[in-house]
């Protein structure tokens, strides 16, 4: 993806991607039953990660030097640097150690969170008699990173824990291995699916002609196109010489300025996870809850509330006998009425999404253990039955109101267990659903801020 440093309040954008990180959490918490295992644990991941890139902060920018044998990363990162520092030459296959340089700041608890060895660690103090172009770079955290390419594996082992850390990723290429399969296919063409943000440069430029240079340039940007990053340009540069080091300086430093390289390399990791998490949702589909007092309803008639509520109007219209006998709910039927409901609240979703709500959702005998036990201790109003000159007079009214008083104290006590074992889990659920998928909308939400911008 393309590098865009729009200057951004950090705070304000720090505070939104972190409620969008909580809710996807709390999302993939209540509904990970719903998620391939695979996309699963790698959504966890992505959020781990971004909340710990989020609690350091994103007022520094990391930015990593990638690339393969002899493409000169070191020399590259001794060249911005100004000074000898990494490993450089023969040495450098053999190690697996990251170097890093930090700008002005204290970065001890990021590196720490890299991984960068203490020893591995070089402080740039700016003061007053720096020039500007040194004073831009205040904020930056470059990383020298050992092959990816390399023969040993902990070198691999450690690109591929840090590459998805950085906020940026600085590809390193030469003009002999630009073309390089195990470069495009393992790392820059994930780089463009996971819109990490990049940018691309082609050392060693000094070793060629002016016009073989640029060939190779446009060769490397076609290549970039195939992998998806049609809009990361090719930077040819040379790290023996200086040739262009002062535009690579610059684009880092227009980095560090904006601050928003790091909330977009989380935002990026965000939009990765929603795309992982797309194949287990529904296009255009909203989930719908069912009426929850239709439920309580058809629960409370199957108790014998209603039957117990027209017994109670009998009574008040001076009918004799008893109110009707015991309120009891068949394990049978409570089942079915949350079955029913799971159903109707899943309707058009993926399957995997009935079985994330049916498990979340009272099962029927515990419904029915539970209706029971509300019923048997509700307030039940006294009706008195009209004696005498008192039941001649008895009025249609007096049936309704004890009817309907009847009917409203059993339907509280089953509301009263269909709420939280029914209805709310149903409500979470779905708010688990409606979070990821709206993160999968994020991207297109992304591209139409960037096209009015």
């Amino acid at each position: 993806m393309s590098v865009q440093f729009v200057p951004l309040e950090p705070a304000s954008e720090t505070a939104a991607l972190r409620d969008r990180v909580a809710r996807l959490r709390s999302a993939m918490e209540w509904a990970s039953d719903a998620i391939p295992a695979g996309v699963r644990d790698e959504v966890f991941a992505t959020i781990d990660r971004c909340e710990e890139r989020l609690a350091l902060g994103v007022d520094n920018t990391v930015v990593a030097l990638a690339g393969g044998t002899g493409s000169g990363k070191s020399t590259l990162f001794n060249a911005i640097l100004g000074r000898e520092f990494a490993v450089s030459g023969v040495a450098r296959p053999t190690t697996s150690d990251v170097s890093a340089a930090v700008w002005g700041v204290d970065a001890s608890a990021l590196l720490d969170w890299l991984g960068v060895a203490p020893q591995r660690r070089l402080a740039r103090v700016i003061d007053e008699l720096d020039d500007e172009d040194e004073k831009s770079l205040a904020g930056l955290v470059l990383l020298d990173l050992p092959d990816h390419d390399s023969v040993n594996p902990d070198n691999r082992a450690t690109v591929d824990r840090i590459i998805p850390m950085a906020d940026l990723l600085l590809w390193v290429v030469d003009p002999q291995k630009y073309a390089d399969n195990a470069l495009h296919s393992a790392y820059l063409e994930a780089a463009s699916q996971q819109q990490r943000p990049s940018l691309v440069v082609l050392n060693h430029v000094d070793r060629l002609s002016t016009e073989d240079a640029w060939a190779v340039a446009r060769d490397l940007q076609r290549l970039l196109a195939v992998d998806g990053m049609t809009q990361v340009p090719v930077m040819p540069i040379s790290a023996k010489t200086g040739q262009s080091l002062d535009i690579l300086r610059a684009e880092l430093a227009g980095a560090v300025a904006g601050k928003t390289v790091a909330a977009e390399a989380v935002r990026a990791d965000l939009v990765y996870a929603g795309r992982l998490l797309s194949g287990a949702l529904a296009r255009g589909t909203e989930p719908t809850l069912p009426d929850a007092e239709e439920l309580v309803q058809a629960l409370a008639a199957a108790a014998g509330v209603d039957a117990r509520a027209e017994s109670a109007a009998a009574r008040a219209k001076g009918a004799a006998g008893e109110l009707a006998g015991s309120l009891r709910l068949s394990v049978a039927t409570a089942e079915r009425e949350r079955l029913d409901w799971v159903d109707a609240a899943t309707d058009g979703l993926p399957p995997t999404w009935r079985r994330v709500v049916a498990d979340a959702t009272g099962e029927g005998a515990e419904l029915a253990e539970a209706i029971q036990a509300e019923l048997a201790a509700a307030p039940w109003p006294d009706i008195e039955r009209p004696t005498g000159i008192k039941a001649l007079f008895a009025r249609a009214g007096a049936a309704a109101r004890a009817r309907r008083r009847t009917l409203d104290v059993g339907r509280a006590a089953v509301r009263l267990v269909v709420m939280p074992q029914v209805v709310e889990p149903t409500e979470t659920i779905h708010q688990a659903y409606r979070a990821m998928d709206e993160l999968t909308r994020l991207e297109a939400v992304q591209a139409a801020d960037e096209e009015n911008a």
